[in-house]
């Protein structure tokens, strides 16, 4: 897998790079769509056990990330918070990123006062917890969604989308879930590209991850439409990877995915469980 590396670039380059592309819609094939449910089917039974979920970061840590239970805090939460506040700024329907997060907090400890909430849902969590740490929760989305909106900002209305939905495709007869992250989408063509924000630095593995987001993409599309961009960036380091995504790219991904699977599902690895060529 290849990738371009913009440093820095502006709102303007960053957007026309998600919205410009030539070519024509692409669908995932169908030989590596069942290959690849056919491989996780197969892991997912032998494992038995709750319900799994794999995304990128599966692809990109190693065993221990699949130890560590999950817990929520004011990090764990600023993304989902942010993205709603990206989203409701983004259409004007807030005037600044803290006082839209400051409300989908209180909107969400509302819903979990009404019993709207599941146990263990971020609403859930931010009931429990007092003023401060809820208004510390509000400032961090604020961050992580003013860092978003920094870089879509003079996007053609009605071109891009920001502050969408992530992706999520269920495995046909499994426990497994997968979870394709993305904070902004863009028509491109008759294909989209997606724009996934990232914190730190890019690692050896970010070019994986970004493949794993373009791959629940297709999956979760009506119509299996390959992306034709993926671009991951990392405000922190003014960097920007743009990956042209196709089928050899789905293909890279797809074998990162069953590979993380036998890891998450505990499974000795074996030669059945490789996506072919």
């Amino acid at each position: 897998m290849s990738a371009r590396r913009l440093l820095a670039p502006s709102a303007a380059q960053l957007v026309e790079v998600l919205v410009s592309s030539a070519e024509d819609a692409a669908p995932l094939s169908s030989r590596l769509r069942q290959l690849l449910i056919a491989r996780l089917t197969d892991t997912s039974a032998r494992a038995g056990g709750p319900r799994r979920r794999l995304d990128a970061f599966s692809v990109e840590r190693d065993d221990a990330g699949f130890t560590t239970p999950f817990a929520w805090g004011t990090r764990a939460a600023r993304r989902a918070i942010g993205t709603a506040a990206a989203r409701g700024v983004a259409q004007g329907r807030h005037a600044d990123a803290l006082r839209a997060a400051s409300e989908e907090v209180e909107r969400l400890c509302d819903r979990a006062e009404r019993g709207l909430s599941r146990p263990g849902s971020l609403g859930a969590w931010l009931r429990g917890e007092p003023a401060p740490v809820r208004s510390l929760c509000a400032l961090e989305a604020a961050t992580w969604a003013g860092g978003l909106l920094a870089l879509v900002t003079p996007a053609t209305q009605g071109a891009l989308g920001v502050g969408v939905a992530d992706a999520w495709f269920e495995v046909p007869g499994t426990k497994l879930t997968l979870h394709g992250r993305r904070d902004a989408i863009a028509a491109a063509g008759e294909r989209r590209s997606i724009l996934r924000l990232r914190d730190g630095l890019p690692g050896d593995a970010s070019l994986a991850g970004l493949a794993i987001e373009g791959l629940v993409e297709s999956l979760a599309a009506p119509t299996r439409a390959l992306p034709a961009r993926v671009v991951g960036a990392w405000p922190d380091a003014g960097v920007c990877l743009v990956m042209d995504f196709d089928e050899d790219v789905a293909r890279t991904a797809a074998r990162g995915l069953v590979s993380a699977a036998v890891r998450r599902c505990v499974v000795p690895e074996d030669d059945r469980l490789v996506v072919a060529a």
